[in-house]
């Protein structure tokens, strides 16, 4: 699914894909904002200093925390980057400019319409 989603976006015609990688932008950067003071969060409840050099911890906790880190970024800049289409593309849908099919297409899968892709 995610490979689809690459493939329609990059096969966008050239308006749609500024708009697209825009929205895309500040749903990434706003969820990494929220996602790093998280990062902290973690790493302290399982007892991580940062102060204290990495390699001075267990192993299975070292790996513990990155994993959970990445997970959380992860669903981080997937939920804002589905919020802030949801708001840029639901106004085109309360315009009537794209259907309720393709607004969930758009927001939670990432796959455009065709009549937005070059060549077709």
């Amino acid at each position: 699914m995610l490979i689809r989603a690459i493939n329609s976006q990059r096969k966008l015609k050239p308006y749609f894909y500024s708009q697209s990688a825009k929205v895309g932008g500040v749903g990434c950067l706003v969820g990494f904002s929220a996602a790093y003071p998280l990062f902290f969060v973690i790493a302290s409840s399982f007892g991580i200093e940062s102060d204290i050099q990495i390699r001075s911890y267990d192993g299975g906790t070292v790996f513990a925390v990155f994993t959970l880190c990445f997970l959380i970024l992860c669903l981080s800049l997937y939920a804002f980057c589905a919020l802030f289409a949801l708001i840029f593309y639901g106004i085109k849908f309360k315009k009537g400019h794209i259907d309720k099919q393709e607004l969930i297409n758009i927001v939670f899968k990432g796959i455009y319409p065709k009549r937005w892709q070059r060549g077709l």
